[in-house]
């Protein structure tokens, strides 16, 4: 699994736009520009423990839709996949590892004419 933070600033990604302004707001001052709660309280003019309390719920509500929807672990296991199919082919001359990377291609290609990546 990834560290908190790419985590948490993956799922910021995919998942923030369902969040309140506000909350998008922080997460991105805390995660991807690195801010204290202190920095943050004193710039939104609220205390440091109503930041904390709204990152925590933030993140609770970024790992409940992970949870329902799963777009941060499709996507991730595309990219291994895909990863794997770049290595067999760069990698090789071998007819077994090209078909095997062929059936890779396949497979992610399956899954999102499906609608599962």
């Amino acid at each position: 699994m990834l560290e908190k933070l790419d985590y948490m600033v993956m799922l910021n990604d995919f998942y923030g736009p369902l969040l309140t302004p506000k909350q998008q707001e922080i997460l991105s001052l805390y995660y991807e520009n690195d801010w204290s709660l202190t920095e943050i309280a004193r710039e939104k003019n609220i205390t440091k423990q109503a930041v904390h309390d709204l990152i925590r719920r933030a993140e609770k509500s970024l790992q409940g839709y992970e949870t329902r929807l799963g777009l941060v672990e499709k996507f991730q296991k595309t990219r291994r996949q895909l990863e794997a199919v770049y290595d067999l082919l760069n990698h090789s001359e071998d007819r077994e590892a090209i078909n095997q990377a062929a059936q890779i291609l396949k497979e992610v290609a399956g899954s999102a004419i499906k609608g599962e990546v």
